[in-house]
């Protein structure tokens, strides 16, 4: 049980820091409500998964190969890039914005997935923590399996308190407070994209 706890401890520290992840939660939440970030938080929990039991299966070499770390990052400063060019989107669009409307939720779990393949730290930091643990003298499966579904449950409350958080203040946003909204998250993105962009560039040309 105290292998679990301090997953959950770790899961809702890693979650905490304003991300990609997190600013997308925020931004669809006001924008369509907590339907839509519910199911944008269930395409990233589908991918964390999954990654758990890749590196339970022993794949986590895959992150010692500068390749495909580089293809990772790529990939990642092109989608960054693309949330952020819509978050822009939002602020410049002349049309009337109504966040009472209720949006349908499907075109939310796809970016989730998408979003959370393409952040190399999502996939760094299961083969680091996990992948320690579980190459430790006194690891065991059941323990690494315990610290990987409290990370989890972790990740999960936090997401799940943020989402209630943002459909509560949804009520006290409006539709040209929302264009601001969408231009930070604009902002946060593109520096997230650009990070990413600055370490594939120091990769490739200094390696």
């Amino acid at each position: 049980m105290p292998g679990m706890i301090n997953g959950v401890l770790l899961g809702l520290s890693i979650a905490a820091p304003i991300g990609p992840t997190n600013i997308e939660i925020i931004r669809r939440g006001l924008k369509e409500g907590w339907k839509s970030s519910a199911v944008f938080c269930l395409g990233v929990n589908v991918v964390l998964i999954v990654y758990l039991m890749l590196v339970i299966s022993g794949l986590s070499f895959l992150t010692k190969s500068e390749l495909f770390n580089n293809l990772l990052l790529l990939f990642g400063v092109a989608v960054l890039f693309y949330l952020a060019y819509n978050s822009f989107a939002d602020f410049f669009k002349n049309r009337k914005l109504d966040l009472s409307a209720k949006a349908g939720s499907g075109n939310n779990f796809i970016p989730g997935v998408v979003l959370t393949i393409s952040n190399p730290a999502v996939l760094l930091f299961w083969t680091g923590i996990l992948g320690a643990d579980l190459a430790s003298s006194s690891a065991t499966f059941e323990n690494g399996l315990k610290l990987s579904l409290g990370i989890l449950i972790g990740v999960m409350l936090f997401t799940s308190f943020l989402i209630l958080l943002v459909q509560f203040g949804r009520r006290f946003v409006t539709a040209s407070n929302f264009k601001y909204v969408s231009l930070a998250a604009g902002f946060v993105l593109a520096y997230f994209a650009a990070m990413f962009g600055l370490k594939l560039l120091s990769s490739t040309l200094f390696a």
